[in-house]
């Protein structure tokens, strides 16, 4: 058996392009953490945890803390992947649960995995042509003029990549909502999606909303996200059992615990599986079997993550044929910087996702990432004029 040799984690913090605002907080960086993960065999793979408090669970501090802790227990263990997610949970019983964490190690161990096999994720998960679906691009709060811009925008700029449906973040306030969604059906032909993001503290306001868009909109809507507060099942069953839209549950389903009592309460009709509050590929494909079990739909999301998380979303995508829907397009639109050779835009085609089809996760390190990475560059900003504390 291939064994861990070393573990190195490391604290990312990337300044978005923009910034991007939902219903609850407007996000100017992307505060994360990179992992390494070395081998006997000379096979490295590579990890990302994304964390959002609110979603996730857990904050940077936290999972920065916890691949700390999970590092010095990870050297000498056996590359598999039960194996990993068993000392994971002895890391989570001595100190607390970091699904972000989790996701960057249990993602740089598919990667080795892959390697290994000289086979992509997706096919070593079993699935021997890759399930294809097409990707959501999102736009955040704006007033509705800019709205509309954006949505001409995204169609301009992602012509050549087959762009088909829209994700709109909803905020809450019923008439804005309504005017936002007209705004962007009037110019965008495609399909959309909503993300409300528990901005609904009222469901029958909620129902009444997504009926009032439904209205104009009908079938283009294929779903909508958390309408209500995260863990109201009441709440998200009401709108659910009453909306023509289906609601699907996304901060309300984080763990395998949360997805079956969304299940067996029928609160939703689908569940946004995110790799990051799942705690990577490993958990997702368990809360993808409790979701078919019930019948609900998935889609995959992500949060502001570059293209070596979301490959690994692609690869998950690809190896499940239950997913009928992605929204995996942080990496085309917030993150404003490439660490891997691969270019993401090349493999967006036809308004869907697709994986490289090389081992593992599928990406090469930029050089110049690599070598900060192994401490070949260090930089740091010097104070210069007034910001100066010194005489010289």
């Amino acid at each position: 058996m291939v064994t861990i040799t070393e573990v190195i984690p490391y604290k990312m913090d990337i300044l978005l392009a923009e910034p991007f605002s939902i219903s609850f907080k407007t996000y100017t960086h992307s505060h994360g953490s990179f992992v390494v993960i070395k081998t006997d065999e000379g096979i490295e793979g590579y990890g990302e945890g994304c964390p959002d408090k609110p979603i996730t669970g857990d904050s940077q501090e936290e999972s920065l803390i916890f691949l700390e802790k999970a590092s010095k227990y990870l050297v000498g263990a056996q590359v598999d992947i039960e194996n990993i997610h068993g000392i994971l949970d002895k890391v989570e019983r001595e100190l607390f649960p970091s699904q972000t964490a989790r996701n960057a190690i249990d993602i740089a161990i598919y990667d080795i995995l892959g390697k290994l096999e000289d086979k992509p994720i997706y096919k070593m998960l079993g699935s021997s042509s890759p399930n294809i679906v097409p990707t959501t691009l999102t736009i955040g709060l704006r007033s509705i003029e800019e709205t509309k811009e954006s949505a001409r925008k995204y169609m301009e700029r992602f012509e050549k990549n087959g762009l088909r449906r829209i994700k709109l973040k909803l905020s809450g306030d019923p008439e804005s909502d309504f005017q936002r969604v007209s705004a962007v059906i009037d110019v965008f032909p495609g399909e959309i999606t909503l993300d409300a993001n528990q901005g609904y503290k009222d469901p029958k306001e909620a129902v009444k909303t997504l009926e009032e868009i439904y209205g104009i909109a009908g079938k283009r809507v294929i779903l909508v996200e958390e309408p209500v507060p995260k863990g109201e099942l009441d709440l998200l069953k009401y709108v659910s059992d009453n909306s023509p839209i289906p609601v699907f549950a996304d901060e309300s389903a984080a763990t395998l615990e949360d997805v079956r009592r969304i299940a067996e309460t029928g609160s939703a009709s689908g569940i946004n599986i995110k790799l990051q509050k799942a705690g990577g590929v490993y958990y997702a494909r368990k809360i993808a079997d409790i979701s078919r079990e019930y019948g609900l739909k998935l889609m995959v999301g992500c949060n502001e993550e570059t293209f070596v998380a979301i490959s690994a979303a692609i690869n998950f995508v690809a190896s499940d044929s239950s997913v009928i829907n992605a929204d995996l397009d942080s990496d085309l639109l917030v993150i404003d910087v490439q660490i891997t050779e691969e270019n993401p835009l090349e493999y967006f085609r036809n308004g869907s996702r697709y994986p490289t089809d090389k081992p593992g996760l599928g990406i090469t390190l930029k050089n110049w990432f690599r070598d900060l990475l192994y401490g070949k560059i260090s930089l740091k900003k010097i104070p210069s004029g007034n910001d100066r504390t010194d005489n010289l």
